[in-house]
């Protein structure tokens, strides 16, 4: 006892943060301590999915997600944990008015239990669909991480319902094994990548952001190549390609370009309102040159950047023309308010007016093996046209084809153009706009392998109870990887198989498998595809 005392008692000293740390992973350290919750037990009036509380969409977080006295309904999906523990669930409902949206849940009590485990099911009609169906589960997370799970939510039915459970494990010990939570649903923010950022044009102005209803970009946690780059990597960084030394859970992104030559500092101040426990709560910024496809760091907010503190970058010097990127992005995926300024040193406050605000640009095989670009603008302002050009290296481009712009625009804008004799192996495609004066700026560059695709992916069959089949097409044949993930983006087991060119089937082992649903990705260094499948 005396040596597990002298351990806590140095893990507190070194980790600087009261009565746990957090490591560059953003994995937390449960406390040493028993910690209460200080609210006053009550049965929740949600405890039963037919009362089940509504969510409203963009309407915040309901911070009061609690389930103290909750109970188990029988005939409830739910996860049997054994040892002799107890479940108890909650509900809510949310109506889908539109077919992604971002669920945002934070855990925001200690327990010395995992959990809690939040699901959701759908769809189903609207007011009913209790009590749903195992089998209906499109979403699953099991909490043994940081506080902050943030998840965007695709391919929903527009104007169905959809059930959020969460249950929490009543096992017993020294912390109170009931959950106290924060829950919201939101539409997905168009800053939440790199390529959608928000344009800062102006200089001294504080601007407020929040990071409150982002998702994580990648869907494997922990994965930090924010620019889908390999060949950019921060100089702290373990990974090649990674960008920033810490898990992005639910980032927002900022952008400025210069006129002129110049010298530049940004102020982070204002942070407020944070929902995880005190001791995992805070920000973590970081401050990038280059493109959203090619970003290098020039410096890194302290992270965590706790509540009531504040940061002022060391001066950098921006070239004219080039842009400037900020991503912020929740400590152990925290939801917080903060401020931002950009201040110039020297040069003069010349901001380049960004005719365009682009969402997405991608590339994606045909199956007639074309390239099919696509990219997409949420506002245009005398936005002219835009060029796509090709190269064999990715340095050396000529041009393909020009697509007409909207001209002046508020609303969401699509484009896309095929280039029918891709090179054989890599083509690069660079997307530049120019707007009616003449003035041209790039947007970024996508590479694709046509020989590398893998295409029709399915499991069979689906539903499992055991033994499955992956079936696909590939263009090209190799040493390609086959994983499964949960919903959460844990990967649970991983092989190397031999694929052909053409069809292909490889088996898949799910005994081990918990009931549920489960997602296979088969890759290789060229291109990745992902099938959702059920375990019964």
């Amino acid at each position: 006892m005396l040596k597990k005392f002298i351990f806590a008692v140095v893990l507190m000293v070194l980790c600087g943060k009261s009565v746990f740390c957090q490591n560059d992973s953003t994995e937390w350290i449960p406390p040493t301590k028993p910690i209460k919750s200080n609210r006053l037990k009550a049965a929740p009036v949600n405890d039963d999915c037919s009362s089940a509380t509504t969510l409203i969409i963009d309407a915040g977080l309901d911070l009061t997600g609690t389930t103290f006295d909750a109970t188990l309904q029988g005939g409830e999906c739910y996860t049997n944990y054994g040892g002799g523990a107890s479940e108890h669930t909650v509900w809510y409902r949310f109506n889908a008015n539109n077919d992604s949206l971002v669920f945002a849940f934070n855990k925001t009590n200690y327990t010395n239990c995992v959990s809690p485990h939040a699901r959701i099911y759908g769809p189903v009609a609207v007011a009913g669909g209790c009590l749903p169906a195992c089998g209906t589960e499109i979403y699953s997370v099991l909490h043994n991480g940081d506080p902050g799970t943030h998840t965007l939510l695709t391919s929903l039915n527009v104007g169905m319902d959809y059930l959020v459970q969460v249950q929490d494990l009543d096992c017993g010990g020294p912390n109170d094994g009931h959950v106290e939570f924060a829950i919201g649903i939101f539409s997905p923010p168009k800053n939440n990548i790199a390529s959608g950022a928000d344009g800062i044009d102006q200089c001294g102005v504080v601007y407020n952001g929040t990071n409150t209803g982002y998702s994580q970009e990648d869907i494997i946690p922990g994965e930090d190549n924010l620019d889908n780059n390999a060949s950019t990597t921060c100089p702290s960084c373990v990974t090649a390609g990674d960008d920033v030394p810490y898990v992005v859970n639910n980032s927002s992104w900022f952008t400025f370009c210069a006129t002129d030559a110049g010298t530049w500092n940004v102020d982070f101040a204002d942070i407020a309102n944070c929902v995880n426990p005190s001791t995992s709560d805070g920000l973590q910024m970081t401050i990038f040159r280059g493109t959203a496809s090619d970003l290098t760091v020039i410096e890194h907010a302290p992270s965590p950047s706790e509540p009531g503190t504040s940061w002022t970058s060391a001066d950098f010097s921006v070239s004219a023309g080039e842009c400037i990127f900020m991503v912020v992005d929740g400590f152990a995926g925290d939801q917080c308010d903060y401020s931002y300024t950009l201040n110039n040193v020297t040069g003069g406050c010349n901001l380049v007016s960004l005719p365009i605000n682009l969402l997405e640009y991608k590339a994606e095989i045909t199956e007639q093996n074309s390239v099919r670009l696509l990219w997409s603008t949420l506002t245009e302002e005398n936005n002219s046209h835009f060029t796509i050009e090709k190269s064999i290296d990715g340095e050396r481009f000529n041009f393909l084809t020009k697509v007409n712009g909207a001209g002046n625009s508020n609303e969401l804008n699509q484009y896309n153009t095929i280039d029918n004799n891709p090179y054989e192996g890599t083509s690069y495609y660079r997307l530049s706009q120019t707007d009616f004066n003449g003035k041209s700026m790039s947007h970024g560059i996508v590479a694709i392998n046509n020989n590398q695709t893998i295409s029709n992916l399915i499991v069979v069959p689906n539903p499992t109870v055991g033994n499955a089949n992956i079936l696909y097409q590939s263009g090209n044949s190799g040493l390609y990887n086959v994983s499964i993930y949960d919903l959460a983006g844990r990967k649970l087991s991983s092989k190397f198989v031999n694929v052909q060119k053409g069809s292909n089937q490889t088996p898949i082992d799910t005994f081990h498998l918990p009931s549920g649903m489960y997602f296979t990705v088969i890759s290789n260094e060229g291109a990745q595809q992902n099938a959702r499948f059920v375990k019964e």
